[in-house]
């Protein structure tokens, strides 16, 4: 409530006079409905995560904006140098440090889109965070997708990925070899993910890249085979699943205790196969079973 909700004058008083009060403090300090005389308060608060929520504000008045530009705490530099009145030789000139150990997740497309002319302005900015911000508009022009592609920041670039619907296969392909964070697996479902020439990736020391060789339909069937054994769990039960798994193998897995039932799902199974493993789990579906295959 704190943070969303219209605050009257007297919880505002009773946020700023309750002792122990620091949580609350940032809580109200992005509030829209924050009076200016406690904007300019709590500017100069002593806890830097409350200038940090301060300093993201639109009403934020000039002379609290240069003394945030060169506040000694880096987050509340970050948050003002992305202010939105700020002109790019005014963000260039605030000494702030782009994270890189956040995750690059996807969004959902908002309810009200953004501008374009602001989405434009962001991806043309100087400043990664509001290239960033501009990566994450589903609705994104092909010359701005094609520029964010091959922008020099990671976050930049696995942000479009994650979140364009026509993001480029080559730019989903590079972000999931390039970046290791939260959400990584959700670039794999995007619709534009490649699904041929992964086999290559047989061999990479990262099980989640020796994984996309089984999702390639031409990977040998040796190499399928190998996967089968490899160390990871998961990159195991992908290749128990892939059609090119030689035969001998696969019906060697049905009867393994870890990886018979992805091997059960394997569309090279035959009729006859599938039969007998249906009447030998003693499906519940009894004869049915046999007359619906």
């Amino acid at each position: 409530m704190l943070c969303n909700l219209p605050l009257t004058r007297a919880v505002v008083d009773l946020v700023l006079t309750a002792p122990a009060s620091d949580d609350e403090r940032a809580m109200i300090a992005r509030n829209p409905s924050l009076p200016a005389d406690v904007v300019v308060l709590l500017a100069a608060d002593p806890d830097p995560e409350v200038r940090e929520g301060i300093a993201y504000r639109a009403d934020l008045g000039p002379a609290e904006r240069r003394a945030l530009a060169v506040d000694p705490d880096p987050k509340v530099r970050l948050a003002l140098s992305v202010h939105p009145v700020l002109s790019e030789e005014e963000r260039a000139a605030i000494d702030y440090e782009v994270p890189m150990d956040r995750g690059f997740s996807h969004w959902p497309a908002p309810s009200v889109p953004r501008a374009p002319e602001d989405v434009r302005r962001d991806a043309l900015s100087a400043h990664p965070m509001l290239r960033r911000k501009a990566a994450r508009a589903h609705s994104l022009p092909p010359d701005l997708v094609a520029r964010l592609a091959d922008d020099e920041d990671l976050g930049v670039r696995v942000t479009l990925a994650q979140n364009h619907p026509d993001a480029p296969a080559a730019l989903l392909l590079r972000s999931f070899l390039e970046y290791t964070g939260p959400d990584r697996s959700h670039l794999a479902t995007r619709p534009n993910f490649p699904t041929t020439r992964l086999a290559v990736f047989a061999d990479h020391e990262d099980p989640e890249v020796r994984a996309l060789a089984v999702r390639d339909s031409e990977t040998a069937p040796a190499v399928v085979e190998r996967l089968t054994r490899d160390p990871d769990p998961a990159v195991r039960a992908a290749a128990a699943r892939h059609p090119n798994l030689p035969l001998p193998r696969l019906t060697e897995l049905l009867d393994d205790e870890e990886l018979a039932h992805p091997a059960a799902a394997n569309p090279a199974l035959d009729v006859a196969e599938i039969r007998r493993l249906a009447w030998t789990l003693g499906d519940p579906a009894g004869p049915c079973v046999d007359t619906l295959i």
